[in-house]
């Protein structure tokens, strides 16, 4: 479970700005909330929404996460090349040469963690793991250049290196050498996914994944045809059948795109549709899936499986523009069932962002659950919680008020005549 996510010199954020899934004191829309810690006082929000004006910076709240989980669970940085993760703010100059700094707390098996790394395109400059065994800090390792020193905590000390790799961190190292006490870590790290709806790529991977995963797992199979009918696509049920097809390919088509050629044909969606005649039902009639619905109903196949997969192992999901192609009313429902305790037991967290402001509902959200960007002078980004704002109660009109400007986070736009006025 996510407790709260940091970071400061990336892409358009410079100074340090935090995301916190931690629940304020009221007690309103309790649903919303869960105690990850039994005995605890520690209350987290069950979903966080980030809004901002194009190019405020929102997508680089999401995206500065999605690099840290690739970069704990990349394998394959030469050792003459850049780290690829090092994106600086670039409208300072003084950060070009300053290390990227992301810090993640987060509660495994009831014990709350806390990881840094702070790192530039050349190396991994500070590492950090600390945790709570007995809610009380202490230290797992610290990483300062290559040299590790470990906490008393830390396990089977004589069977691993103190030495760390350069461009590497240090928590993957040691996991990959099967380190149980960090693959521990190095797997929950995993459970983190992240999907773009604009991304029409990983719109399309994520589409494979999907059939491929059906094929296996039935309950899952039934859950995504009661979400697709509830959501009046007036589908019945999606049929996947593999295809009976041998693949051949010319000497000179490298691997990765025989397989992805290989997955995007493998299998063949059909749409159970009801048929009628003269208004009275006739029958049923498969429909190619991809050929006849709509960008929107491919998307929610998409997108609505990951969800209940997510929901069903208690992960984390984030989503960019979760309102891309999909009507308002569905989203709302889509975010309802990360909030409603039967569809979501074992406290799965959503973080998405969006324009949409029919979603700023003080019926589907909280106050803390709401958050905003917005570039300053200097073209930094900077986040805040509509609980920022003391007159913010709870029960207000969020929607209203964002529209309205009193939350910030809105573009200013210019007149007309700014763009046509004053031409010879």
């Amino acid at each position: 479970m996510l407790i709260e996510f940091s970071v400061s010199n990336f892409r358009s954020i410079k100074e340090e700005q935090t995301l916190s899934m931690i629940a304020d004191s009221s007690t309103r829309k309790n649903d919303n909330t869960f105690v990850p810690i039994e005995g605890n006082k520690l209350r987290l929000l069950r979903s966080a929404a980030i809004y901002g004006a194009n190019a405020s910076g929102k997508s680089n709240i999401l995206k500065a996460l999605t690099r840290l989980i690739s970069y704990i669970h990349t394998l394959n940085i030469d050792v003459d090349d850049n780290i690829p993760y090092y994106e600086p703010f670039e409208l300072e100059k003084s950060c070009l040469s300053q290390p990227s700094i992301f810090k993640l707390s987060f509660i495994l098996e009831e014990i709350m963690y806390e990881y840094q790394i702070a790192f530039d395109s050349r190396e991994v400059h500070h590492e950090q793991l600390d945790f709570y065994p007995k809610k009380r800090q202490a230290n797992l390792f610290i990483r300062t250049k290559n040299e590790v020193k470990r906490g008393d905590f830390f396990q089977d000390k004589r069977g691993f290196s103190t030495k760390a790799l350069t461009k590497y961190p240090y928590l993957s190292k040691v996991a990959r050498e099967e380190h149980k006490q960090m693959q521990k870590l190095y797997k929950y790290l995993r459970t983190y996914a992240f999907f773009a709806a604009n991304d029409t790529d990983m719109r399309s991977s994520l589409v494979r994944h999907v059939n491929q995963v059906l094929q296996k797992d039935e309950k899952l199979k039934r859950q995504l045809d009661k979400l697709i009918r509830i959501a009046d696509t007036h589908i019945e049920e999606i049929k996947i059948e593999e295809k009976n097809v041998d693949f051949e390919f010319d000497d000179d088509v490298p691997e990765e795109i025989k397989k992805i050629l290989i997955s995007d044909n493998k299998y063949e969606l059909f749409a159970l549709h009801k048929t009628f005649r003269d208004g009275l039902l006739e029958g049923e009639a498969n429909f190619p899936f991809f050929q006849k619905e709509s960008i929107g109903t491919i998307t929610l196949y998409g997108i609505g499986a990951l969800i209940l997969f997510i929901l069903n192992k208690g992960h984390i999901l984030v989503i960019d523009e979760i309102d891309n192609s999909l009507h308002p009313k569905l989203c709302k429902f889509l975010i309802k069932l990360f909030h409603h305790p039967l569809t979501n037991p074992h406290n799965a967290q959503l973080i998405f962002a969006s324009h949409e402001t029919t979603l700023l509902d003080r019926e589907l959200l909280r106050k803390d659950q709401i958050w905003f960007t917005e570039k300053n002078k200097y073209g930094e980004t900077q986040l805040f919680s509509a609980q920022d704002f003391d007159k913010v109660k709870g029960d207000e009109p969020f929607d209203l008020w964002y529209m309205q400007g009193k939350f910030g986070g809105q573009p200013n736009i210019k007149e007309v005549e700014f763009i046509f006025g004053n031409e010879e």
